[in-house]
Formats: structure tokens, sequence, C-alpha cells
């Protein structure tokens, strides 16, 4: 396939060249080899022609066409599928240097009929820096930036749950749910481009493949910490001139990292929070990644699910779900009403330290049943329900003689019948969603959300991201949706064997 600025392989001529090519192997024992078979049916599964029509934008219209760009794209891709099963293990320069150069069956799968067609080691960092739509002059050796920008370990009290002891700001998710609702961009999204290329090369393709049914699915969102392996204090600029310059400022290979709680380890990480947005397709066991962005500022989970939510309707276009599953980390008003607002069932775990509503006092907190405690952190009483205000009522444990004493019985209520809480039976949409929360329907559904941590395990330990020799959120971004490529080429692989053993049985 011929495009003006770019000579791109085709599906059909690369999948002419393997089969020829591993005919002429197979005949020669030298060659004879089993252990690339299921990478050879992913890749020959993997149908490029879009993201070539794609990516002829980002070339320049003038010049010699760029050659063996979708080889550089597969070889990617068969990398990552090969992680630490050949020689060069996470390493892209031994890849390109020592592993192809030295296999013909390797460089036949990523569409090369001869070594002399390999692209050069320089033409995929070439390939990789093209797509990212952001300053890249920041990673440069000779950017400075200043000394202590990452200082220390930040010095914050830890709950005996593992979560930051830290007062959540209350409204920072209303003006982004406002933006969202005016259809209003909220998050710059220099990663963009790549978003694209991974919805033309696995979403779409699973989609039509039938592993998601986009007429009523359930998406599930979650984030997981991803470590920098650099140093978050920087090295010295060796060429500043100034002794001053020299002492001031300082190069930061990874200078979009930053310091960050992980709730599950108990410790701090340098790094990123990659959040997912996943769905599961429960007949055939598959966890699908649909949208993957990394976040290289510190937010809280439900900003970042906002972030989120803004790429995957932006980069997955036709694509609503119909249910939405979450942690209680999201459990705040805007975004029950961004859903609702775009007709989504909103199943999210309550938060007894967030903030109860917008209709109920401060100091009133809930648990995941939705039950009120009191300011001393106790249970309040259900006293049946008011047909005049439609809610149910729950009233002040001491007055009701489950207490003997409170220290806030003068502040709370000097009242004989005590303080009460009235539960709305409508139009709340946090206590009283479209599906109940202790419906057994709402239970499995919410089951869905475990796919999330399935598909977070596969990124940072199946497919090695935690142990990339990679720096910057612009690289960590490219091979995230690398990987993101292999899941569902794997996914698509695992559906094909289980539709010919059901045909076969």
């Amino acid at each position: 396939m011929f495009i003006p600025n770019v000579s791109w392989q085709c599906h059909e001529e690369y999948r002419t060249t393997v089969k020829n090519m591993m005919k002429t192997l197979s005949r020669n024992a030298k060659y004879r080899t089993r252990d690339y078979e299921q990478e050879m049916l992913k890749l020959l599964n993997l149908n490029l022609d879009s993201v070539g029509r794609f990516v002829s934008a980002f070339y320049s219209p003038f010049g010699r066409p760029a050659i063996h760009q979708a080889q550089i794209l597969r070889s990617m891709i068969l990398f990552a599928l090969l992680f630490d099963r050949t020689d060069a293990h996470t390493s892209l320069t031994a890849w390109v240097r020592d592993v192809l150069p030295k296999s013909i069956t390797l460089t036949v799968l990523i569409g090369c009929p001869s070594f002399d067609e390999l692209p050069p080691l320089g033409s995929y960092y070439d390939f990789m820096n093209r797509f990212w739509n952001g300053d890249r002059s920041r990673y440069a050796r000779i950017f400075p930036l200043p000394a202590g920008k990452n200082g220390k370990k930040p010095k914050k009290s830890i709950a005996p749950d593992g979560k930051l002891m830290e007062e959540e700001e209350k409204t920072a998710t209303r003006p982004l749910v406002e933006k969202l609702l005016a259809d209003i961009p909220i998050s710059k999204n220099p990663e963009g481009a790549l978003q694209d290329i991974f919805f033309l090369s696995a979403v779409l393709p699973s989609i039509q493949s039938g592993l998601l049914d986009t007429d009523s699915f359930t998406l599930s969102g979650d984030g997981t910490p991803l470590i920098s392996h650099s140093c978050p204090a920087g090295h010295h600029m060796k060429t500043a001139a100034d002794p001053a310059e020299y002492e001031a400022f300082r190069h930061y290979p990874d200078p979009d990292a930053y310091w960050e709680w992980d709730s599950s380890k108990k410790t701090w990480y340098f790094g990123y929070n990659l959040y997912m947005l996943c769905c599961r397709n429960r007949k055939l066991a598959i966890d699908l990644p649909l949208s993957m962005k990394l976040i290289g500022t510190r937010h809280h989970d439900s900003i970042n699910f906002l972030y989120s939510m803004d790429d995957f309707t932006r980069h997955c276009p036709g694509i609503s779900p119909k249910n939405l599953c979450l942690d209680s980390a999201h459990d705040n008003i805007p975004t029950y009403r961004l859903l609702h607002e775009w007709g989504i069932n909103a199943l999210i775990d309550i938060n007894g330290r967030a903030k109860s509503s917008e209709l109920y006092p401060e100091d009133i907190t809930f648990d995941k049943e939705g039950h009120p405690y009191c300011r001393n952190g106790c249970r309040m009483v259900p006293w049946g329900n008011d047909p005049v205000k439609d809610a149910h009522k729950y009233r002040c444990p001491l007055k009701c003689g489950r207490l003997d004493t409170c220290p806030y019985e003068s502040e709370c209520s000097p009242g004989s019948y005590g303080r009460t809480v009235n539960i709305k039976n409508h139009g709340d949409l946090r206590f009283h969603p479209a599906i109940p929360r202790d419906s057994e329907l709402f239970k499995d559904i919410y089951k869905d959300r475990t796919g999330c941590e399935r598909v977070n395990n596969r990124f940072l330990n199946d497919y090695r991201l935690q142990h990339l020799k990679i720096r910057g959120i612009d690289h960590f971004s490219f091979w995230i949706m690398v990987i993101g490529i292999c899941i569902h080429l794997d996914a698509r692989a695992k559906a094909a064997s289980l539709y010919k053993k059901a045909a076969a049985g």
C-alpha cells in the first residue's frame, strides 16, 4: 500500500511475504522451528492498513517517502510478545542490534524478507517520537530544570488502612464535569494519536470479531502505580558554564514523574499513575483494555477517571457503555451526575470518608450500605419512613437510648428528640442509583470491576512494563499502546481457539 509520503506494507503483502518465506525456510532444518508459531498467527491476524492511512498525516509530503514504518510497528509488537523469551529480554536496543539480525524467522515475521531490509535503531525512536503531540524539549540533556524539583518523599499521615489521611478536595470534580457536559475537552491529550492507533489496530478489530458488544457492555475503571526507575534528584548539568547555574539547575531523565503513595503496598513510589478503562467478555473469560492514560501529575483517582473518560469519548467513537463500575475513590456527586446525564448506570461503592452529599451536613458520614453515622462515629438509629418528606428517617443514638453519653450532645442537638437525618427515597443519585446497591443485579454486574485488576497485572507483570528500560511519559505511553495491542491479539487468539474447539466438539 503506497501512501504519497509513507511506503506502508499492506496486510495482504505482509501475509504473502510471511507464507512464502516460511515455506522456503521450513525446507531447511536449520530454520525449522515452532517456537514462534503462536506469534505468527497473531501477527497474521493484525491488519495495520487503517493505521497506515492514519499515520501518513504525521509525515512530510515532500522528499523521499518513509519506508519500513509498518515493519517497525510490527517489530515492536513482536518484541513485546516475546519479552524475556529472547536474549534481548526487555531491551529494544538488543532486540534491534543483536536478536533480529541473527534470526531470519523473526525478520520475516516483522515483514522483512531479508536482513538487508531491517530498519536501524534510530528509525524505531523516530517512530516513537513522531506521534507525541507535546513538548519534547524537556527530555533533552541540555534542558535545565530547577534543582530539587521533585523534592523528598512527602510527609503525610497514613491511615491504618494504608490510605492517606488527607482532606480530599470536595469540589475538584465539579468544574471538570461541567466542562464534559458542555462537550469541552478537559485535558491536553498529547497521546491522542497513540490512542487513535490503538483503537484502529486493537479495539475496532476486537469489536468486529464479536469480543465486545457495543450496544450493551460494562465498563470498569481503575488506576495503578507505574514506577519510573530514573533518579528523582536528577543530575548536574555538566555543560553549565556558570557555577551558579551548575548548582541551581539539573537534568532530569524523567521530568514528568512525581512522588505518589501506593496504598496497596503502603509505600511511596516515584513514577506515574496508569488509569485504565476495561471491559470483560464473560462468555469467553476475556478482559480487554479500551483506553489507557498515563497521568503525569498528582491527582486523585476521581480526577484521573474524568480525564480518561474524556479521552475515551474522543478516541473510541460509537462505543457507549451501559454500566460503569468504579471503586469508592470515585464516590462523588458530580461523577454520578455525569454518568446520569450520559445515560450510563453508575455502580460505585460508597466511600465512608467522603462528604455524604450536597443534600446532607458535612459531619454526617455513611457506610458502604448508605447507613448514616453521627458526628461521634456511631451508627444512627432507623426510625421509619417519613411520608411527607418521602424519606427514611434516622435518629440520634443517644436520644434513642443506644448510648449512655456523647461528647457532642449539647453541640449536636439540644432538643429532647435529638438530631435526625432524612435520606430521600428519590432524587439522590448517590443513595438511589438506577441499580440499587443491595440488589443481586448490582452485585453480579460489579464483579466485572476485577477485570481492571487483571488487565493491570498483564501490563505490569506479564508484559513487563515495569521493567522496560525507558524514561519519559512519551515513551511509556507508546509502550502502553503496544502492550494494549498485544493483549487484544492474545484475546482474539484465545477466542479463535475456543470457537475452533466448540466447532470440533
